[in-house]
């Protein structure tokens, strides 16, 4: 009798402690069958491109961005694998859309069952117009502050000049500029080419959503170093001989080419060169080299040849 009441004591016991648990939901966090990391994750993926789905020969569309987020739920394994291989896709079906303005919602394809997406922002207004293309001259220039001082800008070409813009009809009205624009800021020295983006821009520089073919150029870029034609004035050096006389002294060029900076081409009017003619008894040629300003890069001819005419005395 007495075991018996004991053990019923012992069962109410447990009883009111399961009870106890219940009520407190211990009970719920715990599963003796799930293995760490397999549990739920919720991670945001930033930056998923967006592929948009519709005829492309026919239509133009706009204001689709070119990326979203991606919030992921679900499998903790199947978010961490998903974050590094980016394995699905973010789309836009209009296929089944009209011309105009509609506003879509964006879906997920090839999600693993146990993970589900919520795309951020959840739609777009697009707007869808018929396919119209025209084909336009590509402007571009040349930054001043990148071509050297001592040199300057001869010309500018770029490769090919023209380019088919896609768009809308009114996108494709409101075209005022198409520029090849040059995204190099290197000091240019001597000729080059570079790449260049094509962007398309109306008259405020608003920049249009349209599609250019080829969406880069090649921009060929010449110049030439800054110089000045001056005369040369030459000044004689010593005495011939004394029992001769320097008759004449005639320079192979009487001008020369002189390089430099604006500044310094400006100030310069003329070069000298000294002849030395100290103990000569006959007629020779000398080279000579020009008395340059140190501001003055170089000269061309840079050496000059003085004929000089040396008679015996009477």
């Amino acid at each position: 009798m007495l075991e018996s009441k004991w053990g019923l004591r012992f069962v109410a016991l447990l009883l009111a402690l399961f009870m106890f648990l219940s009520v407190n939901n211990v009970f719920e966090n715990i599963n003796p069958f799930d293995e760490e990391g397999d549990g739920d994750e919720t991670e945001l993926i930033q930056g998923m491109p967006v592929d948009i789905l519709y005829d492309e020969d026919e239509y133009y569309v706009s204001g689709v961005p070119n990326q979203v987020n991606v919030q992921l739920s679900g499998n903790t394994s199947n978010i961490v694998r998903l974050q590094t291989t980016r394995d699905f896709n973010v789309q836009l079906d209009l296929r089944s859309r009209s011309t105009g303005e509609h506003e879509v919602h964006f879906t997920i394809d090839e999600l693993p069952e146990n993970v589900s997406a919520e795309v951020i922002p959840e739609t777009a207004t697009v707007n869808i117009q018929d396919l119209v293309s025209q084909t336009f001259t590509v402007q571009t220039e040349v930054n001043g502050s990148r071509v050297g001082p001592n040199h300057q800008l001869e010309s500018v070409t770029v490769e090919p000049d023209t380019v088919t813009v896609y768009g809308g009809e009114n996108e494709i009205n409101r075209i005022q500029y198409v520029r090849a624009t040059l995204s190099d800021n290197t000091r240019i020295t001597e000729d080059r080419a570079e790449e260049a983006d094509v962007g398309v821009f109306d008259f405020q520089f608003n920049r249009l959503d349209v599609r250019t073919e080829p969406s880069n150029v090649r921009v060929e870029i010449n110049v030439s170093e800054l110089s000045k034609t001056v005369p040369v004035n030459y000044t004689v050096a010593g005495m011939v001989d004394s029992d001769h006389e320097l008759v004449d002294v005639e320079l192979n060029y009487d001008n020369v080419e002189v390089f430099g900076s604006e500044e310094t081409l400006n100030n310069i009017e003329s070069v000298d060169v000294e002849i030395d003619v100290d103990g000569l008894d006959s007629s020779t040629t000398q080279d000579v080299e020009l008395d340059l300003p140190e501001s003055v890069t170089k000269a061309e001819p840079a050496v000059l040849e003085a004929d000089l005419t040396i008679e015996e005395n009477d």
